[in-house]
């Protein structure tokens, strides 16, 4: 009888953390992650704007 290997946490999160080392906003990740939402969209209606336009880099 063969035993079904449970992946690590580390094996299950690398994705994410290589997403995010991409600069990937967590808010996209999550909307993949739950198409169900919260949906990014709202989520930024509901904080507003960073003061700090990070995606702005020139």
């Amino acid at each position: 009888m063969t035993q079904e290997k449970t992946p690590s946490a580390d094996s299950a999160t690398e994705p994410v953390m290589e997403m995010l080392s991409e600069h990937i906003p967590l808010s996209l990740i999550m909307d993949m992650a739950s198409p169900d939402g919260p949906h990014s969209a709202e989520l930024l209606a509901a904080e507003g704007l960073p003061d700090d336009e990070w995606w702005n880099q020139g």
